[in-house]
């Protein structure tokens, strides 16, 4: 009996044993095999991301550097085109955490920096850029997939500096600062493109800006210059598709109509400006008459966008260019910026002063998306004479001409939302009214 019990705890400890071996090979089994596939997953999530697919693409590329931990495009590179919010960017390096550091491909406005204030955040072009309550830009711009903007605060005396130690955190949109125009080439580079636009950095009671030949320049900040904005995409973007040229860039998919394409009839219009229920749309050339640029005097009495006025380009717009338009039911009138710019260089006096009418143009303080376009006037007089007028040049700057004498017209109208239910928003699909 003795001997048939300790065969009986034999065989119950053998089966105890092999049924714990079997436990253990099934749970650190299935922990191995999770593991392994969420470090595969992980793995396949970091292989789209488009911080990879861009080290990857310009790996071999002579013209992407290693530059103080972060891959610079650097010279007259042609493969960093990338469209986000519907305008286009390009890259200017890809940060040491993945972040992906982009500026607009051409000027967006024209302001002056602000004569009497030596931070990026505190000028005008800081607050047009970010501010919730006085700002134009950040209200426009799809922010879902854009992180903190590092903006180098240091204080810059000479050209050679090519690496920033102090950074403003705080700010989503910036501007490019001096070490970074010198890393990506300078005048040498993409990034001069015959205009004038300012930068972030400052020298010490002066701001820095890049002249019409690429020259880094300091100033007293007062004079009406291009803005060229950066952002910084967030390290784990996804790749969607493009390879970086002009003709086919990265693409960033975003859900706004802010700067959308619309076709009414055989016109091509773009959104400048979106609210709850209209959109401010420009029109994507200068108004033509019998196929020719029409130009046109603004007024024979001053800048004020007086449509009733007999003779003036309000007058002409609102009742001559309105009247031949076939899709003018759907015009709305609203309000429209038609402001001084008095001797502070203050945009709010600008954008804050209006008039209602239907068809009108765009003022300083207004977000300008075709810079190709150039000799046209704005909606906008000079505090120094209400007599002048303010017009686009070609060079990335204002100028100012006598409200008597003839530019080019580029017309603004608004029309609904809810008009716009056709096509994608691209240029070779605008939105379309059914």
């Amino acid at each position: 009996m003795k001997k048939r019990r300790k065969i009986s705890y034999q065989k119950t400890f053998s089966t105890i044993s092999a049924g714990f071996i079997l436990a253990c090979c099934i749970f650190y089994g299935y922990r191995f095999i999770s593991l392994y596939l969420e470090n595969k997953k992980s793995l396949e999530v970091e292989d789209n991301t488009l911080a990879k697919v861009i080290k990857d693409n310009n790996k071999d590329d002579d013209t992407f550097k290693n530059i103080n931990n972060s891959y610079y495009f650097s010279g007259n590179t042609d493969d960093n085109y990338i469209t986000y919010s519907n305008m286009l960017w390009r890259i200017v390096k890809v940060n040491d955490d993945n972040s992906i550091k982009l500026i607009s491909d051409d000027v967006i406005s024209y302001l002056a920096f602000d004569d009497n204030i030596n931070t990026f955040e505190e000028s005008y072009i800081g607050k047009w850029l970010n501010d919730e309550n006085d700002g134009v830009f950040t209200k426009q711009l799809d922010k879902s997939n854009i992180t903190i903007d590092k903006i180098c605060t240091d204080d810059i005396s000479k050209t050679n500096n090519n690496e920033c130690k102090n950074y403003n955190e705080n700010l989503n949109i910036g501007l490019l600062s001096v070490a970074d125009y010198i890393n990506a080439g300078a005048e040498e580079s993409y990034l001069n493109n015959s205009k004038f636009y300012y930068l972030s950095s400052i020298n010490k009671d002066k701001v820095w800006y890049v002249n019409s030949k690429g020259k880094l320049t300091s100033g007293d900040g007062n004079k009406l210059y291009g803005i060229r904005p950066t952002i910084t995409l967030k390290g784990n973007i996804d790749y969607n598709e493009g390879k970086g040229t002009i003709d086919n860039p990265y693409v960033i998919k975003t859900d706004t109509l802010f700067a959308s394409y619309v076709k009414l009839e055989n016109d091509i219009w773009r959104v400048y400006e979106t609210s709850d229920d209209k959109v401010k749309l420009v029109l994507n050339d200068y108004l033509k008459v019998n196929n020719k640029n029409l130009e046109h005097i603004y007024s024979n009495k001053n800048y004020y966008h007086n449509d009733a006025n007999y003779g003036s380009l309000a007058y002409y717009l609102n009742k001559t260019y309105f009247n031949n338009l076939s899709y003018n039911s759907n015009l709305l009138q609203t309000s429209w910026s038609n402001g001084l710019l008095d001797t502070n260089f203050d945009y709010k006096n600008c954008i804050n002063t209006t008039i209602d009418t239907k068809v009108a143009m765009l003022s300083i303080g207004d977000i300008i998306l075709n810079n190709k376009l150039s000799d046209y006037f704005l909606m906008s007089g000079n505090s120094e004479d209400k007599e002048m007028v303010y017009v686009v040049k070609e060079n990335g700057s204002l100028d100012t001409i006598s409200v008597d004498d003839e530019a080019y017209v580029v017309p603004t109208i608004a029309i609904s939302k809810d008009k716009l239910t056709k096509g994608n928003g691209s240029l070779d699909e605008p939105y379309e009214m059914e």
